[in-house]
């Protein structure tokens, strides 16, 4: 009986570590998906303030029509922090970068924050990591790339 319940205590022992490796894998992907979740969410936020921006008239502080001129000053956005540029923001959820500003259109880059690994850089993509690629125009908003 003794060498029964010291098999049984093995065993369970071996079942919960197995349990825990697989609890902690499932975790960490939940969170991955939810820093992408966050990001997306934060450019659907920041292409409908630009898209305002694009409404505004100058006097206000809007582009009256054009995209240029735009910058993260020029719209609000909860960024814990914001290159002298504009062009480059910072929060908890990822980096977000304006890379094209045209007449016509706004490109806008947005890092995961588990992408962006060391320290902080906002004012440069990390080429190789996974980012969301999206393109802000007077009608419409369309991703021209999302990682998995």
């Amino acid at each position: 009986m003794g060498q029964q319940q010291l098999l049984l205590v093995i065993l369970v022992a071996v079942l919960v570590g197995i349990a825990t490796v697989i609890a902690i894998t499932v975790f960490g992907d939940a969170s991955n998906s939810m820093n992408n979740d966050a990001v997306r969410q934060d450019l659907i936020t920041i292409s409908a303030s630009v898209q305002s921006y694009l409404q505004k008239p100058p006097m206000l502080g809007g582009g009256g029509g054009s995209f240029d001129g735009f910058t993260f000053h020029k719209i609000a956005f909860p960024a814990d922090e914001i290159s002298e540029d504009g062009l480059h923001a910072r929060n908890a959820n990822g980096v977000y970068h304006v890379f094209s500003v045209t007449p016509t259109e706004v490109g806008l880059w947005g890092e995961p924050m588990m992408e962006v690994g060391g320290p902080i850089d906002i004012s440069s993509l990390v080429s190789d990591s996974d980012y969301f690629e999206l393109v802000v125009t007077k009608d419409d908003i369309a991703w021209t790339n999302t990682p998995d």
